[in-house]
């Protein structure tokens, strides 16, 4: 991205400027009358400044980018920094406050600086199956210093843009009087931000919304209904395994995840299914030896089920109990619940989940929990072995606005949904139809 400020006679000669430097689809931020020149303050001539800026390439976010890192703010050190700053929130809100009287303007606006960073599920990175094999690009060194001041010359006017747009997003969402959003689109997102949903999630369905449509007037709410429910079943869409079968080859289902989540209920559910429609022989290991009742409630599944357990403390005993189950084809593996949050116990199931058998891994979580704390966990495991996940206690919750968050947030896998105790009943793909409609409260 190139930025500039152009200081030019008259605006019509700014203007020039700027697409003959910038191009045709330079994106004007920012102008303004200054002074320049004179002596002691006199016979100064007027002059007239504009920022602008262009997009050369698409950026590409790096290897390990697997997630949207969390917009931050403008770090504030001084109290020079935060008068500055408290200047330019007042510009920012009197700007806002005269588009108020034409919200075209705005809208337009809004729709223009929101093209500074796309952000969208689909840009997220996929996790690379075999880093060995990917070669790094070839990188010019004589721009690297060029490329690093620009970048740094930049950063100040993205952080006041994505600043000012998040105050225009809060205008226009507050302030229906001024008619810049149709009053469905508003609803509807009070309704997601109700359900827990993130601003990141809001802004980018609102700019989906934006490229399809220019003009604000037009768009019945229906048609607003139609168009938000396509752009959240698209986002679940990308994070929905293409199959939930199991490989021939996986000999090793480990479930992983924090205590009291509903690890081993789960295990039951899933190894029903296994067992009564895919006719494999299925065994079961449990490592959750210090939770009380844990190893009685899978020795109670695994009797209804007439499958074989064995209960192992160290990894010997996991050793010896492969060798005994060995002639089975698949294992389900129940781990002790852990605070992830400690680094000690995130290494050990990394080290745990790092077994040369082929097996496939899955993190459970439960839909009771914080999304604040959902993130931090998932954060965590972004490096282990775990590419899917379960989400369990659907139905001890009416906020599902976490679900979506993870799906856009985030490269897992949401493999299945949990909604009750009964096994196997209770456990189902991810449906991203149905999911839109809890989310917009059409199904209760």
């Amino acid at each position: 991205m190139k930025t500039k400020k152009i200081i030019a006679d008259s605006m019509p000669l700014a203007l020039r400027m700027v697409r003959q430097q910038l191009g045709d689809n330079a994106i004007i931020v920012n102008t303004r009358s200054i002074k320049t020149g004179g002596v002691l303050g006199l016979f100064r001539k007027l002059k007239y400044e504009v920022t602008a800026y262009s997009i050369e390439t698409e950026s590409v976010l790096p290897e390990r980018s697997f997630m949207i890192e969390p917009k931050k703010g403008i770090e504030l050190t001084t109290t020079t920094d935060v008068k500055q700053q408290e200047t330019m929130n007042k510009d920012i809100e009197n700007n806002i406050s005269s588009y108020s009287q034409n919200p075209q303007k705005l809208y337009n606006f809004y729709a223009q600086s929101a093209k500074v960073e796309e952000v969208s599920p689909s840009k997220i990175a996929e996790p690379v199956e075999n880093p060995a094999k990917v070669t790094a690009p070839k990188v010019d060194e004589t721009n690297t210093s060029k490329s690093i001041e620009q970048n740094e010359q930049s950063e100040p006017l993205l952080d006041e843009l994505k600043h000012m747009r998040k105050m225009m997003m809060n205008f226009m969402l507050n302030n229906q009087d001024s008619k810049t959003l149709p009053s469905g689109l508003v609803k509807w997102i009070n309704r997601l931000k109700a359900q827990g949903v993130t601003e990141e999630v809001s802004e980018y369905i609102i700019s989906c919304l934006m490229k399809k449509y220019e003009t604000i007037t037009g768009i019945s709410d229906e048609e607003i209904k139609q168009e938000i429910e396509q752009i959240i079943q698209e986002i679940f869409q990308k994070r929905i395994p293409e199959s939930n079968v199991i490989s021939e080859n996986t000999r090793i289902i480990n479930v992983v995840g924090p205590t009291g989540v509903g690890k081993t209920t789960s295990i039951a559910k899933l190894a029903t299914e296994q067992i009564l429609k895919q006719k494999r022989r299925v065994a079961m290991i449990t490592t959750d030896v210090y939770r009380i009742g844990a190893v009685e409630q899978l020795k109670t599944y695994a009797g209804i089920l007439n499958v074989p357990i064995e209960v192992v403390r160290s990894a010997e005993d996991l050793e010896q109990a492969l060798i005994n189950l060995k002639n089975f084809d698949l294992i389900y593996m129940d781990t002790t619940g852990r605070n992830y949050k400690e680094i000690k116990y995130l290494e050990s199931v990394n080290e745990f989940l790092k077994q040369p058998i082929e097996s496939e891994n899955y993190l459970a979580l439960s839909l009771t929990t914080k999304y604040e704390d959902i993130q931090i966990l998932l954060e965590r495991f972004l490096d282990s072995p775990v590419k899917k996940i379960i989400l369990t206690k659907f139905d001890e919750t009416s906020s599902y606005g976490t679900i979506l968050n993870i799906a856009f947030h985030f490269p897992y896998q949401i493999a299945y949904i949990t909604n009750g105790q009964s096994v196997p009943e209770d456990i189902t793909a991810t449906d991203p139809t149905l999911l839109t409609s809890y989310l917009l409260g059409e199904v209760k």
